[in-house]
Order: C-alpha cells, then sequence, then structure tokens
C-alpha cells in the first residue's frame, strides 16, 4: 500500500501497532484469564472430587460399621442360643451336667431371646434326632415345637400382633439339598453349620412362615458336644430393615442422587436402592457385569474405588465380614459426579459470565485507548512531514534540469533541514568527483580492453596449433594401445592353452602311475597262482605215490584186491594228468609274468616321461605368465600416457575456450568503457582546474579520444 502524504502513512501505521498491541494485550488477558480460570477449575475440581471420595470412604466405612454391628448382634444371639445347649451336652468332672433343662425349659429361653431382641424376626433350634433324649414320648402333631416323629425342632416367631408365637421346623426341608433360585440350598441355614461346625451366615432366601412369605437372612451357629455335632441354633434377620438403613443412608448421601446395595458373601443381593425386587436374587441377574467383576474383587477383600468416566459415575466397593465369619460381605455405592461437581458447575456459569463482562469491558478501553493514540499519531506525523515536504520542493527544483551537478541547496539555520542541506551538497560534491574520476578512469579502461583484445587473438592462434598436435600424438597413443591390448590378449590366451596342457599332462602322470601300481599289483597275483599251481603240482605227485603203493597192496592181496588195484590205477591217471596241466599252467603263469614285469617296466619308463612333460608344461606355463603380466603392465603404463594425452588435449581446449572468452570480454569492456564516457558526459560538472568553470556535454563528448 502506497500513501501521498507521510502523515498519514505515520499515523496510519501507528494506528495499526495500537490496535494490534491493545488486540494483544486484550487476547492475552483473555487467555490467561481463561488459563487460571481452567486451572483453578481443575483444582477445584480434584478438591471437591477428593473430599467426595473421602466422603464416600467415611460414609461405607460407618454403614459398613452399623450393618457389621445389626447383623453381628444377630449372630451373636445364634451364638448364644447355641452356647446354652452345648451346656446341656456337656458334662462336669463329676459327670453331672453343666446345664439340666427340659425341652420346655429350652423353647423359653429360645422365647426370652425373642422378647429381649425386638429386631429379630424368628428364632429356632434344630435338634439331631434322638439328640436331645429320646424323641419317641415327643411324637403326635399335639407336642408344640416338635415334628410329628418328636423330633425336637422349635422356631418362635412374631405373628401378624407382634406376638410370639412357636411351630416345629420343617422336617422336609431343614435338611432339604434342594437348590433355591439364589442358588443355595433349601436347608442352607441347618446344612452349613453341620458340614463345617461353624457359625454362618445365609444369603437372602424365601421363607413360608404363617402361609406367608418372608426374605430372611439367617444367622446359625452349631451346637457341637464333645466334637460331635448335635443340632444348630439360629436367628433370622428381615432384610427390610437393611433396605430401609441404605435407603436412608442413600438419601442422606448428596439428596439420593446415587445408589446403594448390600451383596452377600455368596453373591445374593441382600438390599438394593435402586430395585427393591432384586433383594435375594444373585448379583448376576441385577448388576452388570462390569460392577459384578468389582464386586468380586472386592469379595478378595481389597477395597475398590473406580471411576467410570463413560457414565460419570464414581463407584466404591467396601468390604467387611460379620464378626469374622465367612467371605466379606460387599457394600457398593455408586455416586454420579455430576451430583459431586454441581455446586462446581455453578460456580463455572457464574465465573463465565463474569468474564464475558470483563471481556466487553476490557475491549472497550482498549478502543478508546487506540482512538486516543490515533490523535496523537495524526499530530506527530504533522510535525515531521512539514519539514521533509519543504526539503523535497527544494529537491524537485534541483532536479529539474539536465543532470546539473553545479547547483547547490541553501542552507539556513542549524534544525534537521539545514544538516540534510548540507549533506546534500556534501554528497553532490562527492558525485562530481567520482564522475570526473569515471570518467578519466574509462578512457584508460579502453585502451587496456583494445590491448588484452589483441595479445587474446594471437594465445588463441597458438593454442589452436598446440590443439592439433596434442589430437595427432592422442590418436598415435591410441594405435600404439590397441596393438599393445592385442599383444597382452595373445598371451592370456597362450597361457591358458598351457595351463590347459599342464592340468592334462598331470592327468596323464596320474593314470601312469595308478597303471604302474596296477601291474605290481597283477604281478604279485601272478606270483601267487604261481604258489598255488605249485602246490597242486606237489599234491598230484602225492597221489600219485598213494595210487603207487595203493596198487602194490592190491596185488599182494591177490584177487581180493583187484577191483582197489582198478580204482587206484585210475586215480594214479587221473593224478599224472593234475600232475601235467599243473606244470602246463605254471609255465603260462611264468610267460604271463615275465610280460607282466615287461610291461610294467615300459609304464614306470612312461610315467618318469610324463613327469619330464608335465615339468617342461609348468615352465612354458610361467614364461608365458611372465610375458603376460609384462604386456600388462605394458598396456597399463600406455593407458596411463593415453589418459595423461588426453587430459592434457582437455586442457588445452578449455585454454583455448577461456582464451575465447577473454577476448570476448575484453571486446564488452571495450563496449562499456565506451558506454560509461556516454553516460559521464551527460552531467554538468566543475572541472578540478577551473572551479568556477561548467563543461556542456557537447564539449565534453568532443574532447573525447577517437
Amino acid at each position: 500500500m502506497h500513501f501521498r502524504s507521510l502523515r498519514t502513512f505515520v499515523t496510519v501505521l501507528a494506528g495499526a501497532c495500537l490496535a494490534v498491541a491493545v488486540m494483544i494485550l486484550t487476547v492475552y488477558a483473555v487467555v490467561t484469564n481463561s488459563q487460571a480460570q481452567e486451572r483453578s477449575n481443575h483444582v477445584t475440581e480434584q478438591m471437591i472430587q477428593e473430599g467426595a471420595k473421602r466422603r464416600l470412604y467415611a460414609e461405607a466405612a460407618y454403614q459398613a460399621e452399623k450393618i457389621q454391628l445389626q447383623l453381628g448382634q444377630a449372630l451373636g444371639v445364634a451364638k448364644s442360643l447355641a452356647d446354652v445347649n452345648t451346656l446341656m451336652g456337656m458334662e462336669s468332672a463329676q459327670g453331672v451336667s453343666q446345664l439340666d433343662l427340659n425341652r420346655q425349659e429350652v423353647m423359653n429361653v429360645i422365647r426370652q431371646f425373642m422378647t429381649t431382641n425386638p429386631e429379630i424376626t424368628d428364632a429356632y433350634i434344630g435338634w439331631e434326632p434322638n439328640a436331645f433324649g429320646s424323641d419317641a414320648p415327643f411324637a403326635g402333631a399335639s407336642v408344640p415345637g416338635h415334628s410329628p416323629d418328636g423330633r425336637f425342632m422349635p422356631l418362635w416367631y412374631r405373628d401378624e400382633n407382634d406376638s410370639l408365637q412357636v411351630m416345629p421346623q420343617g422336617a422336609d426341608i431343614i435338611e432339604s439339598d434342594t437348590l433355591q433360585p439364589n442358588g443355595l440350598r433349601q436347608g442352607e441355614y441347618y446344612l452349613c453349620p453341620k458340614e463345617t461346625l461353624a457359625p454362618c451366615i445365609t444369603d437372602p432366601a424365601a421363607y413360608e412362615v404363617e402361609n406367608k412369605t418372608v426374605m430372611l437372612t439367617s444367622f446359625n451357629a452349631p451346637i457341637v458336644v464333645n466334637g460331635e455335632f448335635m443340632g444348630s441354633a439360629g436367628v433370622d434377620l428381615s432384610v427390610d430393615s437393611l433396605q430401609a438403613t441404605l435407603g436412608e443412608a442413600n438419601r442422606a448421601l448428596y439428596d439420593g442422587a446415587g445408589e446403594m446395595a448390600l451383596i452377600a458373601s455368596r453373591g445374593g443381593v441382600v438390599a438394593y436402592t435402586q430395585e427393591a425386587v432384586a433383594l435375594g436374587e444373585p448379583m448376576a441377574k441385577t448388576l452388570q457385569p462390569a460392577l459384578q467383576e468389582r464386586v468380586t474383587q472386592a469379595q478378595q477383600g481389597n477395597i475398590v474405588f473406580e471411576t467410570d468416566s463413560r457414565q460419570g459415575m464414581a463407584e466404591l466397593y467396601w468390604p467387611f465380614t460379620i464378626a469374622g465369619v465367612g467371605k466379606p460381605w460387599v457394600l457398593m455405592i455408586r455416586l454420579p459426579e455430576s451430583a459431586v461437581l454441581a455446586g462446581l458447575h455453578g460456580l463455572q456459569e457464574q465465573m463465565q459470565s463474569q468474564r464475558q463482562a470483563d471481556m466487553l469491558g476490557m475491549s472497550l478501553m482498549g478502543l478508546i485507548i487506540a482512538g486516543l493514540g490515533l490523535l496523537a499519531a495524526w499530530w506527530v506525523g504533522g510535525s515531521i512531514a512539514r519539514p521533509l515536504r519543504q526539503l523535497a520542493e527544494r529537491m524537485r527544483d534541483i532536479a529539474s534540469g539536465n543532470g546539473d551537478l553545479t547547483k547547490r541547496l541553501p542552507v539556513h539555520g542549524r534544525n534537521e533541514s539545514a544538516t540534510l542541506a548540507i549533506q546534500f551538497n556534501a554528497f553532490a560534491d562527492k558525485i562530481n568527483n567520482v564522475l570526473l574520476d569515471v570518467r578519466e578512469s574509462s578512457d584508460s579502461v579502453r585502451v587496456a580492453a583494445s590491448e588484452i583484445a589483441m595479445g587474446s587473438q594471437d594465445l588463441s592462434s597458438r593454442t589452436e596449433t598446440a590443439a592439433t598436435n596434442l589430437q595427432e600424438t592422442s590418436a598415435s597413443m591410441e594405435q600404439l594401445t590397441s596393438t599393445v591390448e592385442h599383444t597382452a590378449a595373445s598371451s592370456r590366451e597362450a597361457n591358458q592353452l598351457s595351463l590347459s596342457a599342464s592340468e592334462v599332462a598331470s592327468q596323464g602322470g596320474e593314470v601312469v602311475s595308478r597303471v604302474v601300481h596296477t601291474m605290481d599289483e597283477i604281478d604279485a597275483s601272478s606270483r601267487q597262482i604261481a604258489e598255488i599251481v605249485s602246490v597242486m603240482d606237489g599234491i598230484a605227485f602225492q597221489t600219485n605215490l598213494l595210487a603207487l603203493n595203493a596198487s602194490v597192496e592190491a596185488a599182494r592181496a591177490g584177487e581180493q584186491g583187484r577191483g582197489f588195484a582198478v580204482v587206484a590205477g585210475e586215480v594214479r591217471q587221473l593224478a599224472s594228468r593234475s600232475a601235467q596241466a599243473a606244470r602246463q599252467i605254471k609255465e603260462l603263469i611264468g610267460t604271463s609274468t615275465t610280460r607282466i614285469q615287461a610291461g610294467a617296466e615300459l609304464v614306470q619308463a612312461a610315467g618318469k616321461t610324463m613327469d619330464e612333460i608335465v615339468a617342461s608344461v609348468a615352465r612354458v606355463t610361467g614364461v608365458l605368465g611372465e610375458i603376460s603380466a609384462a604386456t600388462k603392465e605394458q598396456s597399463q603404463g600406455i593407458g596411463q600416457v593415453n589418459q595423461a594425452v588426453a587430459e592434457l588435449d582437455h586442457m588445452t581446449q578449455q585454454n583455448a575456450a577461456m582464451v575465447e572468452e577473454s577476448s570476448a570480454a575484453a571486446d564488452r569492456l571495450k563496449e562499456q568503457s565506451l558506454r560509461l564516457s556516454e553516460v559521464v558526459g551527460a552531467f554538468f560538472l566543475m572541472e578540478r582546474d577551473a572551479p568556477g568553470r561548467e563543461t556542456t556535454p557537447a564539449e565534453r563528448l568532443s574532447q573525447q579520444p577517437g
């Protein structure tokens, strides 16, 4: 953007800077305030969440202790009933029972426990058959607290009028293994202490009392006498009281925004503020899989605290045991984060409104400051532009001439305008002297350029002659290189042939050696055959002697030995023929042995000859190898010489090109010096020898040399 007035430029620039500065400060203040608010919100939110976590922990600990106390009291009643019945089966050192009560007195004890513990729904004792004496006298439906077969199992309960009534427990239920919907056996309250000989707490289950279904949690203790199970005592506690306890606690915690649940040791839902109909059901039917997993973790004895960011829930799972009996129960508390942070969100909305009002106020203040700054910039711009405008008018008067450097500006006063006039006059003097020097130097440059051009042309002709000679030399070296390479190739080929001949001769020598070895083996075999034949000849001779002796003996025997004489004669003839054949074989083997020895001598002579041939071929191969190596070195040397000649030719070509470029540069330098003289001649200058005299451009042009 271009401005016709410096005052306008200064005003716009200063205004823009002020506007940018105000905007930056405003944005910085807003961003800083926003970041500080975010940090404050984050810290506040963390503090509130930490406070909520501590409150959840405290609430869980308080409610767990309260439930432990309530359930522990019920378990204590069951243990007391069991202890009373145990004392009746124990005897002192004198063999006297430590507590002697009959069945009616025991029922009165149970009734008394019900009276003193009004929170208990019912209390009961179940003895093993005939464990409390003989059951036969009490058989019959008219005996209270006994089964039809007389088994002692009274159960005291409260009716609709809160009066205490007694009834026998169901004989088909007390030891039933039938599984209920909650996964527990129907007689779990009796079977568990019987099997473990330890107190048991069962999960809530539905039981029939006075034709009415009641959800009860049973607390049972075994009656053990001398290590033998005699029965069990227990009490039932309605889960309605626990449901009411958790409901009241949940309403007191953030106005009931969350939810609480009590999970028994085996996963049964004892109390749940969200779904009262789920009481007694397994948690698998009531809780989500993620919640079930966290309850399972807590049942290992670990406190589990989780924050579910997707649902915006804070969850606490608090494990506790009832008087140290069985696995831990778990108190679950789930609280929406929105309820915890409700106060913070309201505060944040108020602070957001205040921040918007602050932003509007800062924006208005920035606009006011920017307006005042523009007025100040307009006044300052006028003060700066006024003397510059006066100076520009004077310089336009000076510049209106035809490159006249003889005029000077007048100097008035000592302000910035006078300083500019002084500096302008000094600048004009300096330029005048520089142009005079340039005019004189341009003449010298033109003469030097002419001399350089002539020298370059002479050097160019000599360089072309040297380049021609080098090209001829390079061609001769290439022919010599081709001849040497052909010779080297022939030497390598002869060397390869001699190596092949040496290998063939070596192979022939090896074959001859193997033939000599084979001939030696044949000679040894022939001698062995000759020895065998000699043995056969001896055997034939002995056989002949034996046959002769046999004939003599046969002749002595007369007529009885005639047949034997005929056989002996035949044997003698065979022995004679065998001896004759052995002699013939021996003669043939002797002849063969002689010939084999002669052949072996000839083969040995051939082997020596082959060794001499191999040695001769090896010497020829060595000589050819030396010739090939020497030819290779000669070829490499000629190649290096040829490369050096090529490089010298290339350098000569480069020199020729540089000479041509130098000549062209000299011509251009001459042209530029003429142009420079014309340009300088266009100015009116003060001559050094005549300060008062002015020269015109026409006069300076006429004074320049041709």
